[in-house]
């Protein structure tokens, strides 16, 4: 994959679908639109997984994509979901060089 693939850091789901898609978006990479396409969800009746006790998935999942794609605009993030802010989201220090890497815009640019 030119732009990387998931978050190894990020734990089961939540959050990743938002970290693809700006780091596709600030990267250079293309979305297109299929008039023809169809995109479905089945849920289980059980999870085949476990979350992780007691934690917060996918705010964790989340905090750790606000530190490395919204720049200055994580605080916004972290207005909402101040206990996040104590940096328990783990080493993004990889996803931070893969953008560097990358030459990603930045989240202003995104959100022109």
């Amino acid at each position: 994959w030119k732009v990387g693939g998931y978050d190894q850091g990020m734990d089961v789901w939540g959050g990743e679908n938002l970290e693809m898609s700006f780091r596709v978006w600030m990267c250079g990479g293309t979305l297109e639109t299929m008039p023809c396409s169809r995109v479905g969800h089945i849920f289980r009746s059980f999870h085949p997984y476990t979350f992780p006790g007691n934690k917060d998935t996918h705010g964790l999942n989340t905090a750790r994509l606000a530190e490395v794609w919204m720049d200055d605009y994580k605080r916004l993030f972290y207005m909402y979901r101040p206990e996040l802010e104590k940096g328990e989201w783990g080493d993004v220090s990889e996803r931070r060089a893969l953008r560097k890497q990358l030459q990603c815009h930045d989240f202003r640019w995104y959100l022109a």
